[in-house]
């Protein structure tokens, strides 16, 4: 692995990738497949992180090459939950959040490749019994989301009406 560079060098040429050795390879795989088999991936057998794509294979294939959009999305988001548990476990600098927009895209778009039922409760159910790796901002579409018990776990639920009077409008607080 290389030192970094030091801050008295004019023109550095940052290529990250290149301080990732095969600790960092076997331990984020770990990860990977323990989230990915939390999730209740359907029909999972090997998951791994490609570093050349720097992206999830899973079962020996992109997921590009063997899901769309749906399928896709879910995975994405399975990738950064793996981030933000190893960035907790040994990040110098951790950020101690990650915000996730729509991990169940698709399905409010009428895509046919959406995560089955299983799999989209199984996601959810991690985002509650992970609260402890950091905290998770999440943009869904309440419509979308599995019926659990969000606030008896111990999770702020915020709802955007768009109401002017009624509820929050928006993301940000007074912004209309």
């Amino acid at each position: 692995m290389r030192e970094l560079p030091s801050e008295d060098e004019t023109q550095i040429e940052y290529h990250p990738k290149e301080y990732f050795g095969d600790e960092f390879q076997e331990r984020i795989d770990q990860m990977l497949k323990d989230a990915l088999i939390e999730c209740a991936y359907d029909n999972l057998t090997t998951a791994r992180f490609n570093m050349k794509d720097f992206d999830v294979e899973v079962n020996g294939h992109k997921k590009a090459d063997i899901h769309g959009q749906g399928y896709c999305s879910y995975l994405n988001t399975v990738v950064a939950l793996t981030f933000r548990r190893y960035m907790e476990a040994y990040a110098k600098y951790n950020p101690g959040f990650v915000v996730i927009d729509t991990p169940l895209l698709g399905l409010d778009q009428g895509v046919t490749d959406a995560a089955p039922e299983s799999m989209r409760t199984a996601l959810f159910k991690y985002f509650i019994n992970h609260q402890s790796d950091g905290q998770i901002i999440i943009l869904e579409n309440m419509m979308h989301i599995p019926a659990l018990d969000y606030e008896g776990s111990g999770a702020n639920v915020i709802t955007f009406t768009k109401g002017l009077e009624a509820g929050r409008y928006g993301f940000l607080n007074d912004v209309k």
